[in-house]
């Protein structure tokens, strides 16, 4: 870091402002800092607060299109934000964004005037006679937040001029006091010498509270004012003593803040925070430039300690500074990698639900990345690839809303012809009659229930259910009409099966009739149709109570069992319910290896995209871990 040398008085004596140097601030990454002028000033407290940080702003952005409603809003946008921040970046940005817009905004309104003209001259028999146009609504509140931003900024410039223009009139104004002062000195009268000191004083103090004037003439000013000051206290000889103890007290203020810049630079060498370091250090150094001198030879030294300390403080600032560039470089190279995917994304078409939810996990798998990677971005690029990310992710998730917002539609106007047939088919049950060509009108309507497509999923098992209510409730009126010798059959037939039922109850609770379970199971086999409506329950009950018996059977001794007649494994089994438990499981499996199928394509997909680099490294460490945790998971499914 480069530091400014500290001017030699020219007279034995210096002035209370008669600090030139200041130390330059490293470059930094997003902003360069210089200095014009051998003075830092602080600025009045009025050019403060017009003063805005531009890095704090927040733009709005101008989309592609530029319709007169996003116009609309742009430049209302724009209104509010220069009324809201001031300052000359700030002016300049909204200079940049107006041009930009403007020429959009001019040629729609030229061609709504046009129509407007056009539409006049078809009701005027072609003249113009007459026309005047201002503009809708939208239009003219476009016009006015224009001119309301120039207004704003002309007038932000006007008073800033004023405040300069007072800043230079003061200090010009004081340095002829101060020369009128000093040529007027008179040492041979204590009450003058008295007098002026005062009067020096307050010039001094008023000095300190002006703004800064910009231009040479700031450093024409200092250089005039530091003169008169050393001319000033030249002629104070005679009140040496006064000298002597002022030089005293400037030497302990001016030792104070020296150790205090000593005890910051230590800080920094204990790694302690930098940002707050370098704002007590400004602060101080600014208290430092206002303190009248010492001696000279302790003038020298303390600024020596001085600049030193500073030198530590911006010297670790310079190093941050570059460290956190090399960090943004290599956030910018992984963010356009993840950008690109993204990109690549954000076209994505199909029409089918299980590729957009394939699709989904991807976009959210570098979301996720995204939000991992630390640190921000430099300015020149970060912007470009931030808007370019979020701008196909927003693409890309509104081109899943239409596609579920399509099939929802879809689902919508299937719910309402299903509702239709029920309505059709309930109608048919409440007239109450029953022919072959009725018969056949609901097996068609059966049929056209099977051709619509999906319905809601929070309609779905009301509408079936209600459905096929209405569909059981005429084919059960059709069987009570035509009742007859098969009827009777089945209902015997299922009398028979619950007596078989009830003995093979009575087995489970006396073992030594498994000596007839054999025959029972014969007899069951032989027996024929039940009734529609008791087939699932029967045989389900069938099923558990045959099982709950051949346990029973498994437990009794192999003796037994020969002494009865029969030998266990000559025995028929029901497994349904171990075997659909096995059916569930193995879609369940199936369902599982596929999900993690998927879910190693979309990693190892988004994986191939990055690029070798250290900074990349970190996250594809990250996918690759969770790439083998699913392959382990996927082949432990596929043994099972």
């Amino acid at each position: 870091m480069s530091m400014m040398t500290e001017e030699t008085p020219k007279a034995e004596e210096i002035s209370a402002e008669a600090i030139t140097p200041t130390p330059v601030a490293p470059q930094e990454e997003t902003e360069k800092v210089t200095e014009s002028s051998a003075e830092i000033e602080l600025s009045s407290p009025i050019e403060a607060m017009l003063s805005t940080d531009d890095k704090t702003v927040e733009y709005p952005l101008l989309e592609d299109g530029h319709s007169k409603e996003h116009l609309h809003r742009f430049f209302g946008k724009l209104k509010d934000l220069v009324q809201q921040h001031a300052g000359p970046a700030v002016y300049k940005k909204v200079d940049e964004l107006i041009k930009e817009a403007k020429e959009s905004w001019d040629s729609i309104k030229q061609a709504d005037r046009q129509a407007a003209l056009d539409s006049f001259k078809a009701a005027n028999e072609g003249s113009e006679e007459g026309f005047t146009y201002k503009g809708d609504i939208i239009a003219q509140e476009i016009d006015t937040a224009i001119h309301t931003i120039k207004k704003t900024k002309q007038d932000f410039f006007q008073q800033l001029e004023k405040v300069r223009e007072k800043a230079l009139e003061g200090k010009t104004r004081l340095i002829n006091e101060l020369r009128t002062l000093v040529d007027a000195d008179d040492n041979s009268d204590p009450a003058h010498v008295n007098a002026s000191f005062k009067a020096f004083k307050k010039i001094q103090d008023e000095w300190k509270t002006l703004g800064s004037v910009q231009g040479p003439m700031n450093q024409t000013l200092w250089q005039s004012y530091h003169a008169l000051v050393d001319r000033f206290y030249s002629n104070r000889s005679i009140f040496f003593e006064l000298l002597e103890l002022d030089r005293k007290k400037n030497l302990q203020a001016k030792e104070t803040i020296a150790v205090k810049l000593e005890s910051l630079a230590d800080m920094v060498k204990q790694n302690a925070p930098l940002q707050k370091l370098m704002k007590d250090a400004e602060e101080l150094f600014e208290e430092y430039k206002h303190i009248g001198p010492a001696h000279r030879d302790e003038n020298e030294a303390l600024w020596q300690r001085v600049k030193k300390s500073l030198d530590v403080l911006f010297e670790q600032k310079r190093l941050v500074n570059d460290a956190q560039k090399a960090v943004y470089e290599d956030n910018l190279k992984i963010k356009k990698e993840l950008a690109d995917l993204m990109h690549h994304h954000a076209t994505f078409q199909s029409g089918s639900i299980a590729e957009w939810n394939q699709a989904s996990k991807a976009v959210l798998a570098l979301q996720e990345q995204w939000g991992k990677l630390k640190g921000g971005l430099p300015r020149e690029g970060g912007k470009e690839v931030s808007h370019q990310f979020w701008s196909d992710l927003k693409l890309f998730f509104k081109h899943k809303s239409e596609f579920f917002a399509k099939i929802d539609a879809e689902r919508k106007a299937n719910l309402a012809a299903k509702l239709l047939l029920i309505e059709q088919v309930e109608g048919i049950v409440a007239v109450g009659t029953e022919t072959q060509e009725i018969t056949q009108q609901v097996i068609e309507l059966q049929k056209k229930w099977k051709e619509i497509g999906h319905v809601p999923e929070k309609q779905k098992d009301q509408v079936y259910t209600k459905f096929k209510g209405a569909c059981d409730a005429y084919f059960n009126l059709k069987r009570s009409k035509g009742k007859g010798a098969q009827d009777e059959e089945f209902e015997a037939n299922l009398v028979a099966k619950q007596a078989i039922l009830s003995d093979l109850e009575a087995t489970l609770k006396d073992p030594s009739l498994l000596a007839n379970l054999k025959a029972k199971k014969e007899a069951w086999d032989a027996i024929g149709f039940v009734p529609r409506k008791n087939v699932k329950e029967i045989q389900e009950k069938f099923r558990n109570t045959w099982n709950a018996v051949i346990d029973l059977a498994r437990t009794q001794p192999k003796e037994q069992l020969a002494a009865w007649g029969f030998e266990l494994k000559s025995l028929p089994t029901e497994t349904g319910g171990g075997s659909e438990e096995r059916r569930n499981h193995s879609g369940d499996s199936r369902k599982k290896i596929q999900a993690l199928e998927n879910d190693i394509a979309v990693l190892t997909n988004n994986l191939e995209f990055f690029a070798k680099s250290k900074g990349a490294d970190k996250l594809r460490a990250e996918v690759e871990k969770k790439i083998a945790q699913a392959q382990k998971e996927l082949e432990k499914l596929k043994k099972d």
